[in-house]
């Protein structure tokens, strides 16, 4: 952390980037970092590169924000957030070969430490919780829009402080967060309490294609492009259905496969920890944690479902009970 500290203060033009489509804890983590260095040091000039789109669902986050400017010729260092390999952050990553120092700061166990320097806490809930212990343990200034957009970061990263992610330091923080001045319930019920129609038929068609394997230890789930037009769904409406799978009580490992454009399928796993979808993630160029996961890739969604779990099942032992398919 003190490496980190130093190559900001001596460093007068930083650029951030993070991982591409990026969900609330990589969105809030760079615009918590970058106001956190424009309000406690002088004369930086912060420049904040995304590869989109961003959800709908996001768009208040970024509303203020200055994304995507007309580089400078130059930068004296590049801080990576929420992303675990440089392949990850798009196009952009051809702007990392001119940048002398390239700092990441995460919480992704399967990051690739590339940076000059890393910063990776696989036990942190976020990449969010990450940035607010950075800033108490050098004493810098925490506004209420950046304890606001640190909130933000832990609860959806978390699904509202469920996940298997949570420590004590996590409830600790976010007990201090709530201090600030922001209206954190109003924040709950946005992301969570404020399903659409179109998300419950969304819903309701992923449940209708739920499969259990191996003694119903993994469970599986698509969503085709063609059902995302037939109900008027977007991909936002996707929060949070992957977590019907790993809420049930046998489970150890679930899948949602949404393709959300012919052929472009999104990959969500989730783990109650014995088995690591971090490393499953990998293996199809994406990334995560040991219990929450995701990848990003192309073809036609059943097979793409039959090759995750040829990953997938020879990691669960079988104990009996149902399966769709045999594997």
């Amino acid at each position: 952390m003190n490496r980190l500290i130093d190559a900001i203060v001596n460093s007068k033009k930083i650029a951030l980037f993070t991982h591409v489509e990026p969900d609330a804890d990589a969105l809030c983590s760079c615009f918590a970092l970058k106001n956190l260095i424009k309000n406690n040091y002088d004369f930086k000039y912060i420049d904040v590169f995304i590869e989109g789109p961003v959800r709908e669902l996001y768009n208040h986050i970024i509303r203020d924000e200055v994304v995507n400017p007309k580089p400078l010729s130059s930068y004296d260092m590049a801080v990576v957030l929420d992303c675990p390999s440089p392949s990850r952050i798009g196009s952009y990553e051809t702007y990392l070969q001119n940048i002398p120092i390239i700092a990441t700061i995460d919480h992704h166990a399967t990051n690739e430490k590339f940076g000059t320097l890393n910063y990776v806490l696989p036990k942190a809930s976020s990449t969010c919780e990450i940035v607010f212990l950075i800033a108490k343990a050098n004493q810098l200034t925490v506004t209420n829009s950046i304890a606001r957009n640190i909130f933000q970061g832990i609860i959806t990263d978390t699904n509202c402080f469920t996940s298997l992610s949570l420590t004590n330091r996590t409830h600790k923080v976010v007990s201090e967060l709530m201090t600030y001045k922001f209206d954190y319930d109003k924040i709950k019920e946005y992301y969570f309490k404020t399903n659409s129609i179109a998300k419950t038929k969304l819903l309701s068609k992923a449940l209708q294609s739920l499969k259990f394997y191996k003694g119903d230890k993994i469970t599986t789930m698509k969503i085709p492009n063609s059902v995302f037009t037939k109900i008027g769904a977007g991909f936002e409406d996707t929060l949070g259905i992957v977590d019907n799978g790993i809420n049930i009580n046998k489970t150890e490992v679930s899948a949602i496969l949404i393709e959300r454009e012919p052929s472009n399928v999104y990959v969500s796993l989730r783990s109650k920890g014995n088995v690591d979808v971090g490393k499953i993630a990998k293996a199809f160029n994406g990334g995560g944690s040991p219990t929450v996961a995701a990848f990003q890739t192309s073809g036609d969604i059943k097979a793409i479902e039959q090759a995750l779990l040829n990953e997938i099942c020879p990691l669960v032992p079988d104990n009996g009970g149902s399966d769709d398919i045999l594997i």
